[in-house]
Formats: C-alpha cells, sequence, structure tokens
C-alpha cells in the first residue's frame, strides 16, 4: 500500500472522528440551551403571577426569541455543517434591540444612540444586500 495513500486515509478517518465529536457537543449545547428556554419559560409564566412590570417581560420575551434563534442556529449547523451567517447577524439585532429597550431610548446618551443606530443600518443592509442569506433546504 503506497504511503500516501494511507497517510490520506488516516486523515480520513481522523476528520470523520472529529466531525462526530464535534456533532456530540453541538447536540449536547443544543439540549442545555432547550433546558435554558424552558427555565425561562417557567420564570416568564412567574413574573405574569406578580404585579407586571412591562421591561421585564419585554426583556425576557425577546431573550427567549434570541434563544430560539440561536438554537435554530446550532439545528442548521448539525443538519448542513455549514456556518449561517445571516442568522448570527439577525441575532446581533435582535440582542442590540434588546439592550436598547432594556435601558430605555430616553436614558441612552446620544453618541451611543447614533453608534446603534450606524451598527443597526449596517446589518439591516447586510442581511439585504450582502448576498450572505441562503434558502434553507425544506425537508419534504
Amino acid at each position: 500500500m503506497p504511503k500516501a495513500a494511507t497517510h490520506t486515509k488516516i486523515h480520513d478517518i481522523f476528520r470523520k472522528a472529529l466531525e462526530y465529536i464535534q456533532d456530540i457537543i453541538i447536540i449536547f449545547i443544543c439540549l442545555l440551551l432547550f433546558i435554558l428556554m424552558i427555565n425561562v419559560l417557567f420564570g416568564l409564566f412567574d413574573i405574569m403571577l406578580k404585579p407586571v412590570d412591562f421591561k421585564i417581560v419585554a426583556s425576557e420575551i425577546i431573550f427567549l426569541l434570541v434563544l430560539i434563534e440561536v438554537y435554530r442556529l446550532l439545528v442548521i449547523y448539525l443538519r448542513e455543517h455549514r456556518i449561517a451567517i445571516d442568522i448570527m447577524v439577525e441575532v446581533g439585532i435582535v440582542s442590540t434591540l434588546r439592550e436598547i429597550i432594556l435601558v430605555g431610548v430616553l436614558e441612552v446618551q446620544p453618541l451611543l444612540l447614533v453608534s446603534v443606530s450606524i451598527f443597526l443600518i449596517s446589518m439591516l443592509s447586510l442581511l439585504r444586500y450582502g448576498s450572505i442569506r441562503i434558502q434553507e433546504k425544506e425537508d419534504e
């Protein structure tokens, strides 16, 4: 058996083993993320039983949406073994808006508000015109 063929075969076996280990780690992270989402939902129901503070409820709901997007990102990675940049940009946009909502637009310093606005415009234009959006394959 030639040395080059053995070398390539060993690399292929090693690469496959690393991919399986990485998939196991991603599945473990998905399970932890799912448990965290359930915990946030129970916390949200607990908050609703008390006098409602809009900031806290909005914060928890938006945090839950961010967790769902991250979960979706991990599922796409497991299915297709690619990183969905468009979903990462969406998570960044939602997380930034969550922080602005928590602090309150009126309490944010003007320079920070301008910089966040520039960031959001650049992220939205990247989503719209940047050709990073890949259509997900639908299972039939």
